[in-house]
C-alpha cells in the first residue's frame, strides 16, 4: 500500500498496544488538518465519510460565516456520512433537523499514496438549495475506475443558508456559498493527504449543485480553488440582490414573530423545525445566494454574460428530456388544464409553444408541459449559457440521452404518476450512472454499467490537454456530445440546438 496506509497500520498496533480497541488493521487511516480519520477499505476502493470541514453551524454560529472544526486527539471514525442538513420531506428523503451538518465524503483509489496527485472530483449535490444529502450518492465506483479522489460535501440549505436580516453583516443571504467555498479550501489543504493533486481539481454540481458551481465561478473568493468546473442540469441563476434579499429575509422573520428592531437574536432562539415550516411557500422554489456584496459581487448569470468569472474550462450539459416527469402535481391534467399552464408558463409564447410541443407526441399531455419546459430552462437556457461562456473560454457540451435510464423514485415525498409512466432521459437521469445515485429505482444493466464506467472517464478527464473526447462548442458550430442515444454511443452532433428548439425559446417574443 501507499504511505500513509503503511503508516496507518503501525499505528494500529501502537493504538492497540494503548488500549483502543475495535479498529482493523487494514483500515485505512489519513491525518487532516484536524487530526486523523479512519475509513473503510473496499473492493479496489476507500471511503471516508462524515469528515468535518467546518465547526457545527448552531447557538450563535447559526447564520455565521463557517468556522474551522475543532481538533481531536486518537483516530475519529469516518465510516458514515453525517446527517442532511435541515429540510422538510422531500423526493431525496425524509425530513431532517440536524443543524450539525457540515461534513464531507472523500473516496480514493486503494494502494495509493499521499504523494500520488491524482484529479480531484467534487461534487455539489441537487436538491433546489432547499434540500439534499451526500449519503444518497456514493464516489467509490468513480475512484476506483478513474483512479481519481472523489470528495462530496454538505452546506447550509434554503433558510439557513440563503436568509438575510440585520445583523449578519456584509454578506449575510451567502451561507450556503460560504459553506461551499470552505469545502473547496478544506480539499485545497487536505486532499494531498488522501493522495489527490490540489492543483487538479474539478468542481461540478447538478441540478441546483450546477447552479451552485455558477455562483462558485462568480465568486473572487474561489480564485485558484480548482482548475476545471461541470455544469450538469442547472442554468446560472439571477437570484435577489442583497437588498431584496433583505426585505424578504424582514418580512419572514415578522412572520415568525420577531420585531423588526433584533431578528436576528429572536430568531436564533428559535428551534430549526419551526425555521424551515415558516420558510413561506411562494419562496420555495429555485433560490441562489444574494449578490451585491464582496462574496457574490454580482448575481452568476450577469457575471457569465460580462465575463466576469473565472476563466476556467466548462463543460455544460443537461439531459434530453429534463422535466418530463416532474409535472406530477399536475396528473391527471385536462386538455383545458394544459392550455392553462402553458398560458401561465409561457406568456406570449404559449401558442406558438403549443404547436411545437403537441400533446399528441407524448405519451401523457402532462410530457408536453414538461418537454417544454425543459427546453426552455434547462436545456436552451444551458446552451445560451454556453454561448456567453464561449466568449471568454473554453466550453463543451454534453446531452445525456440514455432514455433506458432506470426511473426516478422518491425517497421521501409522495410522486403520483400516470399509468404506464416513462420518464425518458429525465433530470437527475445521468447521476446512477456517475455517482450510484439511490432515488432512482435502478439497477443498472450490464451495459448500462459499463457505460458509467466511461462516462466516468470522460467526466475525470475533462479539462486536460489528453482528453480530446469533448468537442470545443462555438456559436458558429454549437457541436455537443450526445451520449448514450444507442446504447453507450458517443457521438459529436450540432442539430441538438434546433432539436430543442432553441431558436424560439431564446429569441424575444413577437409583439402581439
Amino acid at each position: 500500500m501507499g504511505k500513509f496506509l503503511r503508516w496507518s497500520g503501525c499505528l494500529f498496533l501502537l493504538l492497540g498496544c494503548c488500549g483502543l480497541r475495535g479498529y482493523a488493521q487494514e483500515a485505512p487511516v489519513v491525518r487532516t488538518s484536524s487530526g486523523m480519520v479512519q475509513g473503510i477499505q473496499g473492493a479496489g476502493s476507500m471511503s471516508f465519510l462524515g469528515i468535518p470541514f467546518a465547526a457545527p453551524p448552531v447557538g450563535e454560529l447559526r447564520w455565521q460565516a463557517p468556522r474551522p472544526p475543532a481538533r481531536w486527539d486518537g483516530v475519529r471514525l469516518a465510516q458514515s456520512s453525517g446527517p442532511a442538513c435541515p429540510a422538510q420531506i422531500n423526493g431525496d428523503g425524509p425530513r431532517s433537523e440536524a443543524e450539525d451538518c457540515l461534513y464531507l465524503n472523500v473516496y480514493t483509489p486503494e494502494h495509493v499514496g499521499k504523494d500520488a496527485k491524482l484529479p480531484v472530483m467534487i461534487f455539489f449535490h441537487g436538491g433546489a438549495n432547499l434540500w439534499g444529502s451526500t449519503s444518497i450518492y456514493d464516489g467509490m465506483r468513480m475512484a476506483e475506475v478513474t483512479h481519481a479522489v472523489v470528495v462530496m460535501p454538505s452546506y447550509r440549505l434554503g433558510i439557513l443558508g440563503l436568509l438575510d436580516v440585520p445583523g449578519m453583516g456584509d454578506d449575510a443571504g451567502d451561507f450556503m456559498l460560504e459553506d461551499q467555498l470552505a469545502a473547496l479550501r478544506w480539499v485545497q489543504a487536505n486532499v494531498a493527504a488522501f493522495g489527490g493533486d490540489p492543483n487538479d481539481v474539478t468542481v461540478s454540481g447538478q441540478s441546483a449543485g450546477s447552479m451552485d458551481v455558477c455562483d462558485v465561478l462568480a465568486s473572487p473568493a474561489a480564485h485558484g480553488l480548482f482548475r476545471q468546473a461541470i455544469l450538469q442540469s442547472g442554468t446560472c441563476q439571477h437570484g435577489l440582490s442583497q437588498k431584496e434579499a433583505r426585505l424578504e429575509g424582514e418580512a419572514y422573520a415578522e412572520k415568525l414573530g420577531c420585531s423588526r428592531e433584533s431578528p436576528l437574536a429572536c430568531l436564533r432562539a428559535k428551534p430549526v423545525g419551526e425555521l424551515i415550516d415558516g420558510w413561506p411557500g411562494d419562496l420555495r422554489g429555485m433560490r441562489a445566494p444574494a449578490s451585491g456584496g464582496s462574496l457574490l459581487p454580482e448575481a452568476a448569470e450577469e457575471a457569465i454574460a460580462a465575463g466576469h468569472f473565472l476563466h476556467v474550462p466548462l463543460l455544460i450539459g443537461f439531459t434530453r428530456d429534463e422535466l418530463w416527469p416532474f409535472q406530477h402535481a399536475l396528473y391527471p391534467l385536462s386538455e383545458s388544464g394544459l392550455q392553462a399552464q402553458f398560458a401561465q408558463r409561457f406568456g406570449a409564447k404559449a401558442v406558438e409553444a403549443e404547436t411545437l410541443y403537441p400533446e399528441s407526441a407524448y405519451p401523457h399531455r402532462e410530457y408536453a408541459l414538461g418537454a417544454a419546459a425543459g427546453d426552455q430552462w434547462m436545456i436552451c437556457g444551458s446552451l445560451q449559457e454556453a454561448d456567453e461562456a464561449a466568449k471568454w473560454t473554453r466550453v463543451s457540451v454534453y446531452e445525456f440521452a440514455d432514455r433506458t435510464a432506470p426511473p426516478f423514485r422518491s425517497r421521501g415525498a409522495a410522486m403520483k404518476r400516470p399509468e404506464g409512466y416513462w420518464p425518458g432521459a429525465f433530470h437527475t437521469a445521468e447521476l446512477q450512472y456517475l455517482y450510484a445515485y439511490q432515488s432512482a429505482e435502478g439497477p443498472l444493466s450490464a451495459s448500462q454499467r459499463r457505460f458509467g464506467d466511461q462516462m466516468m472517464r470522460l467526466w475525470v478527464g475533462f479539462g486536460r490537454e489528453s482528453s480530446s473526447a469533448f468537442p470545443v462548442y462555438r456559436q458558429s458550430q454549437r457541436s455537443v456530445l450526445v451520449l448514450g442515444e444507442q446504447g453507450d454511443s458517443v457521438e459529436s452532433s450540432s442539430a441538438v440546438y434546433e432539436a430543442h428548439h432553441c431558436s424560439f425559446w431564446n429569441s424575444p417574443a413577437k409583439p402581439e
